[in-house]
């Protein structure tokens, strides 16, 4: 049979896929923007995938199959044996912030009380603690010690990547100000040593974004690469070149 039990993910469209069955969605993930996923199955019901709050899809899927116990937990990447047969090419690129895993279906209500309009500071509502519905919480992936260029983010590195900040009402000391770029047009920017942050494919507002997200980009070269818009995420602004076909953006802040 196949190696994966379970999968959530995409197939262009968001879908869950369940003993080799699928429900998919009509639902697009935009890059660079923050989402809730509330993924439901349950063998003896129909099957949900919820969107920050709200049901975007339901069927039926995989109906009296049942699961074993065991097995390994892949976050991140489709395998094709069991715990091994890693495609590089369907790794997922992005942050995961508040994953949790229940023993129950979640309803319509306990999803919307989960999503909570978009705040997560309480991670999990004590009703289900108390119930004895959770399975595995953020706060045990959070303790592990991860292989590979993963790192699973909490508190000020959380909230960087566009989580809720749950610390503080008032941001304008630290948050992400978007009067503070400067264009500039046909400059290009060039590398100090290890200045190279990589690079974004989007809009320029999406790469600003992006680029503030990691601490430690200051530059932005955006330029046209096979149709699409391309910006090389850079550590410094102390060396410029100049480049007709290259706009930069610098955060001066």
């Amino acid at each position: 049979g196949s190696t994966n039990s379970i999968i959530l993910g995409e197939e262009a469209t968001l879908g869950i896929w369940v003993s080799d069955s699928k429900l998919l969605s009509d639902v697009f993930l935009d890059q660079q923007r923050w989402y809730h996923l509330c993924f439901t199955w349950a063998s003896d019901s129909t099957s949900a995938i919820y969107v920050d709050g709200e049901k975007v899809k339901e069927g039926n899927l995989a109906q009296g199959k049942t699961k074993t116990s065991g097995g390994v937990l892949n976050i991140g990447q489709e395998q094709d044996s069991v715990g091994g047969g890693y495609d590089a090419s369907q790794a997922f690129a992005g942050s995961l912030y508040n994953l949790n895993m229940f023993n129950i279906k979640l309803t319509d209500d306990q999803v919307a009380a989960i999503y909570a309009d978009g705040t997560f500071c309480k991670k999990v509502p004590g009703e289900f603690w108390e119930a004895g519905q959770v399975m595995l919480a953020y706060k045990d992936l959070y303790g592990l010690i991860p292989d590979g260029d993963v790192t699973f983010d909490n508190g000020e590195e959380a909230w960087r990547h566009g989580a809720m900040h749950c610390d503080s009402l008032d941001l304008d000391e630290d948050a992400h100000k978007p009067e503070c770029w400067v264009m500039e047009e046909n400059t290009e920017y060039k590398n100090k040593k290890n200045g190279d942050l990589g690079y974004i494919v989007g809009t320029v507002d999406e790469a600003k974004a992006a680029c503030y997200a990691t601490g430690a980009c200051k530059t932005l070269t955006c330029y046209q690469k096979s149709g699409e818009n391309r910006c090389d995420m850079k550590s410094s602004f102390e060396k410029s070149n100049g480049d007709k076909k290259k706009t930069s953006y610098t955060y001066r802040c």
